[in-house]
């Protein structure tokens, strides 16, 4: 299957100066492909990694489609008989819609549903405008489709990756009570060994590194998760909201932070901040270590402090009572 989706991308690069597909040339054929015509009622969209499209951009198309008709190519698969599936292209297959376009250019790979995902992913992973929680759903689904996994057993696979990897490579069997315990332990491997193949072709990002910085998305509260699927926040500053545990405060955060387009480091602050004065967790552990700080600045003037008659008996008498604290 690699070597098919080498291939294929191979092919798109000879075919195409850019891998935006809502800025290509006209149609052009090549040797091996022709880019072929065909009905857009024969093509469905559906179970997309791209959930986002620029409404501008959308409108634009419109404009350009309807004055002078379909430009640029969609990239599809064939399903049926005559039907076909969406690979990528789908901010012009949108506008193809709204202008009432019958026939479009395209371009048809023989691939099965996890090679055309790979291909979606790629091309999108190109665009600034692909959002975060996209990626995560994306790759996700590839490796279900791929390793014939549950999303659970996915997602197992990473920590189990994260914290049971031995210096050689070689890997510890997961516990006893794993999603993973009823898989052999050199199934895990192969599964493992075809996740880092896989983040190898898209060429963005480690598995760790996918794991740590991009996994965390899925467990946000439903309207920080919206803020990214809209392009309103980056992930890197939507995880920052995860700290607040105040569902208001959060939610007036966000709205604040989206509205202001504020940075990375004004959220961070507005965070910290508000920990600072409302999470109990933070609350306390000031409280504790100002609490030491005071104990160890009292107990070193003390130790030092020339006593004498009384007051030396009057300390005697509290250092017993601390200690009997003790």
């Amino acid at each position: 299957m690699a070597n098919r989706l080498a291939a294929a991308l191979q092919n798109i690069g000879s075919m195409m100066p850019t891998a935006d597909l809502d800025n290509l040339p006209a149609p052009k054929n090549d040797g091996s492909k022709a880019v072929v015509r065909l009905r857009l009622s024969d093509i469905e969209i559906s179970d997309r990694v791209r959930q986002s499209h620029d409404e501008v951009l959308i409108r634009s198309f419109v404009e350009t489609f309807r004055t002078s008709g379909f430009r640029g190519v969609l990239w599809v698969r064939p399903t049926t008989a005559g039907h076909y599936k969406l690979i990528a292209g789908g901010t012009r297959y949108l506008a193809c819609q709204q202008a009432n376009i019958e026939w479009v250019d395209a371009l048809v790979f023989e691939v099965d549903a996890v090679e055309a995902l790979d291909l979606e992913l790629e091309e999108n992973l190109k665009r600034r405008d692909f959002n975060d929680l996209e990626t995560v759903h994306g790759v996700l689904r590839s490796l279900e489709l791929e390793l014939s996994l549950s999303r659970e057993q996915i997602l197992a696979l990473f920590s189990w990756n994260s914290r049971n990897c031995e210096p050689d490579g070689t890997h510890r069997a997961p516990r006893k009570d794993s999603v993973l315990a009823p898989i052999p332990l050199e199934q895990l491997e192969a599964d493992w060994s075809i996740i880092e193949r896989k983040f190898e072709r898209l060429g963005r990002y480690s598995p760790e590194g996918f794991r740590v910085n991009f996994l965390p998305l899925l467990n946000l509260p439903k309207p920080v998760q919206d803020a990214i699927m809209q392009g309103h926040l980056e992930g890197s500053k939507a995880r920052l909201f995860a700290r607040i545990s105040d569902e208001k405060t959060q939610n007036t955060l966000l709205k604040q932070a989206i509205a202001e387009n504020w940075s990375r480091d004004q959220i961070t602050e507005a965070v910290k901040t508000w920990r600072e004065q409302h999470d109990p967790k933070v609350v306390n552990q000031a409280a504790e270590v100002q609490f030491s700080s005071r104990v160890k600045s009292v107990l070193q003037r003390l130790s030092k402090a020339p006593l004498t008659g009384r007051s030396r008996t009057k300390a005697e008498r509290l250092l017993k009572e601390l200690e009997s604290l003790l």
